[in-house]
């Protein structure tokens, strides 16, 4: 994210910073930034966006006129994720937004949470299976998969393309059930093909295409695909592909996780 905004994640009892440009809070008390009068002012410019769900800005007096800017991060049903806020020069032309996405997953389905008001009908292995490192997947699904109310996540996924995107999460209640409230801004550096982060993705669908088999993430106890590590894929019906129902047995298998929960399956690309 570039540096001069920050984000405001908003779905809480109270605002919280979770990024300042581009390196993590972690939930930092919007109290913790400003002081006195200034904090008053940015408490009612998030809660004049919070209401009128649009763009407002505000002048600020600190060691001169200073503009804060803020735009509403708008999530599923128009609801608001979180902010996106810039304070500067009021002389001076704020810098480009960064990109900035809100999504949430509705978690009836715990497995594979689907996102909620999506038109492509994703699931949350869908989203997984165009991550590069293994060890996002492991996190996500556990972070995901013990979640109850009030918890809150953070990190970073790394795309296949290169492109890396750090997020922060919330477990809510809604009339539907537990849902994750996510927000993700996506960093300006885009990683080369033969960075380290990349190369074990790239060995794995070297392999795959000798060998014709394609390999994913499983839960144990459930076959079904929490993600897949390679671009071929088995010919099996949608529901099996996205996480919704099991998958046929496969070849073979390596646990990834204490429990054994977590397993990299195998299958061969023609079943």
């Amino acid at each position: 994210m570039g540096e001069g905004w920050f984000l405001v994640e908003t779905s809480g009892s109270t605002p919280s910073v979770v990024m300042v440009g581009p390196r993590s809070k972690q939930w930092r008390p919007v109290s913790n930034m400003f002081r006195g009068s200034v904090y008053t002012t940015v408490l009612q410019l998030l809660d004049t966006v919070l209401n009128n769900l649009k763009q407002s800005q505000v002048l600020l007096d600190v060691g001169g006129p200073r503009l804060a800017l803020a735009h509403p991060v708008l999530g599923p049903s128009r609801q608001v994720h979180a902010i996106l806020m810039w304070i500067g020069d009021a002389t001076e032309t704020p810098p480009p937004e960064p990109p900035v996405w809100a999504f949430a997953w509705e978690l009836a389905d715990p497995i594979s949470p689907q996102f909620v008001d999506d038109p492509q009908n994703r699931t949350m292995t869908d989203w997984l299976s165009g991550c590069a490192r293994l060890s996002d997947i492991r996190r996500t699904v556990v972070d995901v998969h013990g979640a109850g109310i009030g918890d809150r996540f953070g990190g970073d996924w790394i795309r296949t393309d290169g492109t890396v995107e750090r997020y922060a999460m919330r477990v809510v209640a809604t009339f539907d059930g537990p849902c994750v409230l996510g927000v993700s801004v996506r960093l300006p550096e885009t990683l080369a093909e033969a960075d380290d982060e990349l190369l074990p993705r790239v060995a794995l669908r070297a392999v795959a295409a000798h060998t014709g088999t394609s390999s994913a993430v499983l839960h144990a106890s459930s076959g079904r695909v929490l993600a897949w590590l390679t671009d071929a894929r088995p010919a099996f019906a949608r529901e099996i592909l996205s996480g919704r129902a099991a998958a046929p047995p496969p070849v073979g298998t390596t646990p990834i996780d204490e429990a054994g929960e977590l397993v990299v399956g195998f299958f061969e690309t023609g079943s």
